[in-house]
């Protein structure tokens, strides 16, 4: 089934997709799709955030209303994301 959401497409790959703004702090991951303009995923791959990136969440605001930035592990990089942004990356 082809549609024209790109979120549904992938959260048809695997029941664990969720958004990176509530991914667990402590845990891996891996990108599964960035759904966003062409301008910020071009910005977002120059920081090395690409489909099938893995990662750790190194430190994020207690509670879904916390303004507080995540911390994200890529290796030896650390990269700083809004929660705005977060909330437009999909992972597993």
């Amino acid at each position: 089934m082809k549609t024209n959401d790109p979120t549904l497409e992938t959260a048809f790959r695997s029941e664990k997709v969720g958004y990176l703004c509530h991914f667990p702090q402590g845990q891996s991951g891996t990108i599964v799709d960035l759904v966003v303009e062409p301008e910020l995923q071009g910005r977002l791959m120059g920081m090395g955030l690409f489909v099938g990136t893995r990662f750790r969440v190194l430190q994020k605001g207690s509670d879904a209303a916390s303004t507080r930035p995540i911390l994200l592990a890529i290796g030896d990089t650390r990269i700083a994301l809004g929660r705005s942004i977060a909330s437009k990356i999909l992972v597993e």
